[in-house]
């Protein structure tokens, strides 16, 4: 065909866009027929591609995609409206649109077909109910040759060239400027998706690099070294931000070709179904979103076939005719949540359980005992289904735990709730991105391993060698009583198969809380170390293999780290097994003691320890220029959010801080808050991060002035600034003059 390579590209990019559009807009069309808006939107995308095809000779799509336009120009004009025939065509039309596209992808050529008899039945249905004009109209048998030959189409296209010019030519300068309007168009810009995959890895490569380079800032005393290692640390953690930003892209991406699948499910069924999709705009990795395509497929499908009822049945139970199918999707803690939701018959308890008896999947005696919830787990096992019949749709039992382990495999979670004759709720629990991963490092065996967060409930310390430790034995199974719960305890370093010895006199040991699939367990380790976002790479092909590990990541010291797949961990040990043959029975569920917990900011004080200030009590936080400070009688202020800001130097107000500083020239960090209607502004020498710490404050053993009281972070002691008694001291005159004036910490000695 010899159409450059470049352009081709571009035009299936658009084609494609075009045809994922129309699939949906004829399903709101069918719903809606009368939507004359809607109407001349897809009218307008099949003369758009009809007129791309016949620039690139491809006669195939040109054809079709112009009986397709004839036939919305007859219901755009009024002279038929839109039918069930009709829309079935449209989207037959469609789906060879497609064909045809991915065809010519394939192999840059249009492929052999014959669409005469399609062509034929649409425009059959554009002039079937239009009025006739006179007899000697033609037929739509001659439109169909008119339209195979295409010759109108060649002869249009040639018009073209004859009409006059009515754009007057601009000026160079004005095209620039925008012309009259003024107004600057930003034309977005098509990247390859291979490209921002390779920028996404530079990206963390350099994350990685400036890690290892931010411990020689500390050690160095060079102002300038440090300087420039702060520069590309900020600058490293925009780049990440906006990279990672770039990267994401809103769930209706995947979403746009279910309500055509919910169509024709429904139809294959023989009900009638609506789609309602909440929350398309939230936003998701883009690997994500290929990730959780297929098994959201799984579930409508499943919906529609097992739970909603056939209309019939629906009126019978009281129930509209039409049932609903919701799709949500939202943001909450850090992660995506997507649900599935149905309006229909639920789970059958008491035939899942029969099944299971029945497929020999469990006895009939633990049968009998299992809650509705463990019933519903038994739906993720493999082979498992309720349908005595296999079709099309269901009855061969492999989905649901296709499902389960394509969610598990991204660091996701599925959750089945459903309530009999009302409806079932599936929930998907999806991590925002799979390339950054806040996780805990610990330590066992000297070697350092990650968990990630999202799957930590709790985090207990505990002496095993002491007396009344809480530590059990459960036919065999150590467990730890919490809050009178018994959870079961797995050892990393027994896990791995590492060399560990846990038995040192007064050896104390942590407890990291795990959720294995509903299962609580204990992962015992000898040391906890931090929370840090690290990221992600994946294992090599040694590794694997090993379902202990999720991942990797390397370390600022440049080490290898690897990240635990707590899944895989808990599969692996036979836990779960194990309880299934001998279960823990507890009165309730569990539900963990939260510690109430005070974010605050932490900075520093020349000659004193950390200094802490709740988050909320902070407006802003600007770093100052000493050249913006200005005099107003005896204090020091700066003009900021259109008012005057008294600055107060918070070490000259508490005990023990320095007494002179030399900061000139330099910028420092200033903490803007409000109290009692004035604006004030706290110089502080280094504020160095955020955190939250337990709320419980400690009083000091004898009142320093400017504090009051301490906090324990990690076996770290904080202390908390009185922000009052600061600035009641920085308003009292006559107890102000006690301490030097701002202006000194900007004079040089």
């Amino acid at each position: 065909m010899g159409i450059n390579d470049e352009i081709l590209v571009e035009f299936i990019l658009e084609a494609r866009e075009i045809i994922d559009r129309l699939d949906v807009d004829f399903i709101r069309l069918e719903e809606n027929p009368n939507n004359s808006p809607l109407i001349g939107d897809i009218f307008r995308g099949l003369h758009t591609l009809k007129g791309s095809s016949s620039f690139f000779s491809l006669k195939r799509l040109e054809k079709l995609s112009h009986a397709g336009e004839t036939l919305l120009g007859e219901i755009r004009s009024g002279q038929t409206t839109l039918d069930t025939t009709q829309s079935n065509l449209l989207l037959k039309m469609n789906d060879i649109l497609r064909l045809i596209i991915e065809d010519l992808e394939t192999n840059h050529t249009e492929p052999a077909g014959d669409d005469q008899e399609l062509i034929a039945m649409l425009l059959n249905e554009a002039h079937a109910k239009t009025p006739q004009v006179n007899e000697a109209a033609p037929t739509y048998v001659d439109e169909v040759v008119t339209v195979i030959e295409a010759k109108d189409l060649d002869e249009e296209v040639k018009e073209v060239e004859s009409l006059e010019v009515l754009i007057q030519p601009q000026e160079p300068s004005d095209i620039l400027t925008g012309g009259a309007s003024g107004q600057e168009v930003v034309v977005p810009v098509k990247v390859n998706p291979e490209v921002l995959d390779k920028l996404m890895n530079i990206a963390s490569e350099m994350v990685l690099a400036r890690n290892r380079l931010l411990p020689f800032s500390h050690q160095l005393s060079d102002k300038l070294f440090t300087s420039a290692v702060r520069s590309i640390d900020l600058l490293t953690l925009e780049l990440q931000e906006r990279m990672m930003k770039m990267r994401m892209q809103p769930i209706s991406h995947i979403w746009t070709k279910f309500p055509r699948l919910v169509r024709d499910v429904a139809a294959e069924c023989g009900k009638n179904v609506r789609l309602l999709q909440e929350g398309a705009e939230t936003e998701l990795d883009r690997i994500l979103l290929d990730s959780i395509r297929d098994p959201l497929i799984h579930l409508i499908r499943n919906s529609i076939d097992h739970s909603i009822e056939m209309p019939s049945d629906r009126l019978k139970k009281g129930k509209s005719e039409v049932a609903y199918l919701v799709l949500r999707a939202s943001h909450q803690n850090g992660i995506v949540i997507v649900e599935v939701i149905d309006d229909g018959a639920g789970v059958d308890y008491e035939r899942v359980r029969q099944r299971a008896i029945t497929r020999g999947l469990i006895d009939s005696d633990k049968a009998s005992a299992l809650t509705h919830q463990e019933l519903v787990d038994l739906i993720f096992l493999p082979g498992f289904s309720t349908r005595d019949t296999v079709s099309n749709l269901s009855g061969r039992g492999v989905g649901m735990d296709v499902v389960k382990s394509n969610i598990d495999n991204i660091g996701g979670s599925i959750e089945i709730t459903s309530i009999p004759h009302q409806g079932t709720h599936v929930k998907l629990k999806i991590p925002l991105t799979l390339a950054i991963l806040p996780t805990l490092f610990v330590c066992s065996a000297d070697e350092i391993f990650l968990i990630p967060q999202n799957r930590i409930l709790e985090l207990v310390r505990f002496a095993p060698n002491e007396a009344n430790n809480g530590v059990e034995d459960f036919y065999g199974t150590p467990t730890y009583r919490l809050r009178d719960k018994l959870i079961p305890l797995l050892f990393l370093s027994e896990q791995l198969g590492l060399e560990c010895s846990l038995r040192k006199p007064h050896q104390k040991l942590f407890v990291v809380v795990l959720d294995f699939n509903g299962t609580i367990f204990g992962l015992v380790v000898e040391t906890v170390l931090n929370i840090q976002d690290v990221v992600i790479k994946p294992l090599g092909e040694l590794l694997r293999d090993m379902s202990n590990f999720a991942g990797a990541t390397i370390m600022g010291n440049g080490q290898v780290a690897l990240i635990l797949d707590v899944d895989g961990i808990a599969r692996k040990s036979g836990l779960v097994e194990r309880l299934k043959l001998n279960p823990i029975r507890q009165d309730q569920s569990y539900i963990p003691t939260v510690e109430k917990m005070l974010a605050v900011l932490l900075f520093e004080i020349p000659g004193l320890n950390k200094i802490a200030l709740p988050l909320d009590a902070i407006e802003h936080i600007v770093m100052l220029d000493p050249t913006q400070i200005q005099q107003n009688g005896s204090r020091q202020v700066i003009y900021f959010n259109d008012q005057l800001m008294d600055l107060v130097c918070v070490e000259r107000y508490v005990s023990g801080g320095a007494k002179n500083l030399n900061l000139l020239n330099t910028k420092v960090p200033v903490l803007t808050c409000n109290y009692r209607g004035r604006l004030y502004g706290l110089v502080v020498k280094h504020a160095t991060d955020i955190l939250d710490v337990p709320a419980k404050l400690y009083e000091l053993s004898s009142p320093q002035k400017g504090l009051n009281g301490s906090v324990i972070y990690n076996d770290l002691v904080i202390n908390m600034l009185d922000l009052e008694e600061i600035l009641t001291m920085h308003n009292m005159q006559e107890e102000a003059t006690q301490y030097p004036n701002i202006i000194d910490m900007y004079v040089p000695n």
